[in-house]
């Protein structure tokens, strides 16, 4: 029996793999710090990640073949250079040490496109320079770096999942393209600025497949969670506007870009869709047209 631990499971992604790793026959443990989903035959353990011995602790109890970690610090407008970067560094590093000691098999962690220097156009997983700039970036990169040393001593296999731009249910209003889609469903004129840069963006569904994927496979090494394919930001602004029926409500151009921000951020997919076989089921309209019909029908998670 395939045995799972997940971490960060009642978050924006881990809400979404729960039930894909049900489905795909793992017997799903997840770790949160106070209250569950209700997501069937998903077992809920409750502790704090950050407290001292809390993340070797729930590994002793669960004893996981495999382990899904996806808790980190994410608060919007925060999380790129929160001290907090440091203290999930730490807790990963021992829950892969204590998963390496009681004899588990294949961990998968999410890392982020933050890892990479950004100046150097599409991101390839093994050819694009890791050169960080926020403290997030860093920390991601070192929880990796640490993981790759330790899987090349042990015989435990190890994934790096390094994730790019995500939207749909659940995401924060704060995140493009939220802040547009409640503002407009609000009848509300709507600021953005000209959104000429271009950014890879995924379904958050889709997304949850990729890693889930990847944790039911023997692909090791980093892998790039995204489509492969990136578009203006005004993209979407536009798509929601016309899904919606207010294109009058928005005012590109009314907001300065600001000046240190790369024009492309874009991953690389072949990892996953050469070696794994998997491919995207959401078009940015068909994302976008799930999204809004999520928050118009009172924000309750609907299939695709």
């Amino acid at each position: 029996m395939k045995r799972v631990l997940v971490t960060g499971a009642s978050g924006f992604i881990g809400r979404y793999c729960l039930p894909l790793l049900v489905e795909r026959g793992f017997e799903v443990h997840a770790v949160v710090r106070s209250s569950g989903l209700p997501v069937p035959n998903v077992r809920w353990h409750f502790r704090d990640l950050l407290e001292p011995g809390a993340s070797g602790d729930v590994v002793r109890t669960v004893r996981p073949t495999h382990l899904l970690h996806l808790a980190w610090c994410t608060q919007p407008g925060v999380f790129w250079n929160s001290t907090q970067n440091h203290d999930w560094l730490n807790a990963t590093a021992r829950m892969i040490q204590t998963f390496s000691e009681w004899g588990g098999e294949r961990f998968v962690g999410t890392g982020s496109c933050a890892e990479y220097g950004w100046s150097n156009g599409v991101c390839h997983e093994f050819e694009t320079p890791t050169v960080p700039s926020t403290r997030y970036g860093q920390a991601k990169l070192a929880a990796s770096t640490f993981l790759d040393a330790l899987s090349g001593q042990t015989s435990i296999e190890a994934a790096w999942a390094r994730v790019f731009f995500l939207y749909g249910p659940y995401a924060s209003v704060d995140r493009m393209p939220g802040a547009v889609i409640s503002g407009l469903l609000r009848g509300e004129p709507v600021n953005c600025t000209d959104g000429k840069q271009l950014r890879d963006f995924l379904h958050i569904y889709d997304a949850a497949c990729a890693i889930v994927t990847v944790l039911d496979s023997e692909l090791t090494g980093p892998v790039n969670i995204c489509s492969g394919n990136a578009v203006p930001i005004s993209t979407l602004a536009e798509v929601s506007a016309s899904l919606i029926g207010r294109p009058d409500l928005l005012r590109l151009g009314m907001l300065a870009s600001r000046a240190d921000e790369p024009q492309l951020i874009c991953g690389n997919s072949s990892r996953l869709r050469d070696e794994l076989g998997w491919q995207p089921e959401y078009s940015i309209e068909s994302g976008l047209r799930q999204t809004i019909n999520w928050w118009q029908s009172g924000r309750t998670l609907k299939a695709a």
